[in-house]
């Protein structure tokens, strides 16, 4: 008598969609670091061929989470608003959108003219800094700028660990960096060591990319005008 034997199951195929967004929860929970072909194999359960079907190698692997994240930004609707805040519209846009990965944000800024979603983000920029009276040079060179600074407001937010999720190491390093600045000779530093907290952490995120956002919008704006 021969027992009837339950049908194996098909393993689901892996997408480019799924890998990606598996790559970036592993970035988002353990650092760009830990993103690797063999990792991203080793949690689907797959040898690392299966990734390279997708992925040619580690480097395509990042260049799509920096494209992926460039594809996350929801500019709104600028059609009412003055060039001014159309500008730290787009601005907030961006910065909205890293903040969620800020892992993989210092991914984007080689991206952003190799995809079709940063292509769009770089017109809306050159769009509103024509307004704001930036000849076409300027206005390209001002956009690197301004994208620039946004991706260093998010990678360099003061206090972020290079792992995002690791609280205590995270609150070791902000201890140590500030114990650091405040051992400095105050007739030497006075204005490092008096400023040694809010340099080494941001007690208020909101306000701190807000204010970073008015000072790229103000010297942007500025800069039109001196033309």
């Amino acid at each position: 008598m021969t027992s009837a034997t339950s049908p194996r199951r098909a393993r689901t195929p892996l997408s480019r969609a799924t890998l990606i967004a598996s790559a970036t929860e592993l970035a988002d929970s353990e650092g760009l670091q830990a993103v690797t072909i063999r990792q991203l194999a080793h949690r689907h359960g797959v040898t690392a061929m299966a990734i390279y079907a997708h992925f040619d190698d580690k480097e395509a692997l990042l260049d799509a989470l920096g494209e992926a994240l460039l594809d996350s930004v929801q500019v709104p609707d600028l059609t009412a608003g003055d060039s001014r805040t159309n500008l730290g519209a787009v601005l907030t846009a961006f910065v909205e959108a890293l903040r969620a990965h800020p892992a993989i944000a210092p991914i984007t800024a080689r991206r952003i003219l190799e995809c079709d979603s940063g292509i769009d983000l770089a017109e809306q920029l050159l769009a509103q800094l024509t307004a704001l009276g930036h000849p076409s040079g300027l206005a390209a060179a001002t956009s690197h700028y301004l994208l620039s600074g946004v991706v260093a407001l998010v990678a360099s937010e003061p206090g972020r660990s290079c792992i995002p999720h690791d609280i205590e190491g995270q609150e070791q390093l902000i201890r140590s960096r500030r114990a650091r600045l405040l051992a400095l000779a105050p007739e030497r530093h006075p204005h490092v060591v008096a400023a040694a907290t809010p340099l080494t952490m941001c007690a208020n995120p909101d306000i701190y990319y807000a204010q970073g956002i008015e000072l790229l919008v103000n010297g942007a704006c500025a800069l039109g005008q001196s033309r």
